[in-house]
């Protein structure tokens, strides 16, 4: 039986979703580019691509992730295999912006107009456990990029990227899901007091809400009487918005953003009628700390700014497009 009579019919039903497109893409790119196997599934790579680095557009990228590899939680075995990773994008996005800082402020540039300098760049960014202390193997607040960067002002700044590739939502709070025995009542009264949150009374040493109230960074009505402002998908963003802040707090920064990498195509994850992030930036104070980079502005940013003569870049910039781009 070929490749396409076994996954012909699961594109066929899916071909009209951004992951179903995704995945197909993910599929033809393996066969017409990389001429690599499969197991499993049409977008898992088989051994030997994964062995050899496949998932990954440029040698260094595939470095980083191997250098990064059991260093923390971000990093799998399906990050070398599953070409739908969203560690892998984000290796093969943020790596070679690592290597040439110039470059990548000025890419960044267009999305957070203040960088004037880009200092460090830290991919599947694990924070030291007195930052929440939430961290053990499995759990606890990370961040798929941590960057340090300066502002126009010329004080420094911190700045957090969340990199989702196929992923339909973002994180919720553990203690609204569907199924739980313990569920947190909509009408919990944390205004009056933040641990009044389930979350924080099941887990009284974690440091989110004393982190929010120490930075301030919530506006006054972002809290209401009854109820919670982040038991939905912005619970993510409200950890590694607190993130960005403590952070930038013991780095002696002044300025913290929160960044989503993603593509606009991917209507689940960014919902035009009902924009999550939108929703967010409406809780802080300085909304336009929290910032949305389409991966297809980002890599028309890309090539607008790398040096056209440049093999390597060349191969970058064409394996991000192959990969990720204009998906539809």
């Amino acid at each position: 039986m070929t490749e396409e009579t076994i996954f012909g019919d699961i594109f066929t039903t899916c071909k009209k979703s951004y992951r179903g497109k995704a995945e197909k893409r993910q599929r033809e790119y393996r066969v017409k580019e990389l001429k690599a196997g499969w197991s499993g599934y049409g977008h898992w790579l088989d051994a030997e691509a994964s062995a050899a680095g496949k998932n990954f557009v440029l040698p260094i990228c595939h470095a980083a992730a191997r250098a990064g590899d059991g260093q923390g939680k971000g990093v799998g075995e399906r990050t070398f295999t599953n070409m739908l990773s969203s560690q892998a994008m984000c290796f093969n996005i943020f790596e070679p912006l690592n290597q040439d800082k110039d470059l990548c402020r000025r890419v960044l540039k267009e999305f957070i107009p203040e960088i004037t300098e880009v200092r460090t760049i830290s991919i599947e960014y694990t924070p030291d456990n007195g930052i929440f202390q939430d961290q053990s193997v499995r759990g606890g607040v990370d961040c798929d990029v941590l960057l340090e960067a300066v502002g126009a002002d010329g004080n420094a700044m911190v700045i957090v990227i969340e990199t989702k590739f196929v992923e339909p939502e973002f994180s919720a709070c553990g203690y609204k899901k569907a199924g739980r025995k313990v569920v947190c009542p909509n009408d919990v009264p944390v205004k009056q007091a933040a641990d009044n949150c389930l979350y924080a009374k099941k887990n009284p040493s974690y440091l989110y809400w004393q982190r929010t109230l120490e930075h301030d960074f919530l506006k006054d009505d972002a809290v209401p009487e009854a109820g919670c402002p982040f038991a939905g998908p912005t619970w993510q963003m409200w950890l590694n918005y607190a993130l960005a802040h403590e952070e930038a707090r013991r780095r002696g920064a002044t300025r913290a953003y929160y960044a989503v990498c993603a593509s606009s195509q991917n209507t689940r994850l960014l919902n035009p009628k009902h924009d999550t992030l939108e929703h967010f930036r409406r809780l802080v104070k300085e909304p336009e700390t929290v910032v949305t980079i389409d991966i297809d502005a980002l890599f028309q940013a890309i090539g607008d700014n790398i040096d056209s003569s440049d093999a390597n870049h060349r191969q970058w910039l064409a394996g991000l497009q192959g990969r990720y781009g204009n998906i539809g």
